[in-house]
């Protein structure tokens, strides 16, 4: 990949990132992730993925600055 083709990846995650609100359902999260449900799942109840809020014993909701936080503290160098 050329500089110019990373600046495009970026700007077009810049751009989804838009299209998806502040506060996200695990649905949301996940798709906004690029991984399933489950996958999210796991990651909370072994306390090993992104914050959550749950305001109900039933409703899980993931802020989108903190999704964004946890992808960076996942990153591996190259």
């Amino acid at each position: 990949m050329t500089v110019v083709d990373d600046l495009i990846t970026e700007l077009r995650t810049a751009i989804e990132a838009q299209s998806f609100p502040e506060i996200m359902t695990p649905a949301q999260a996940a798709k906004f992730l690029g991984v399933s449900e489950d996958y999210l799942r796991d990651h909370r109840k072994a306390k090993s993925g992104p914050a959550y809020s749950q305001p109900a014993t039933k409703i899980v909701r993931y802020m989108r600055h903190d999704l964004i936080a946890w992808l960076n503290r996942s990153r591996v160098a190259a």
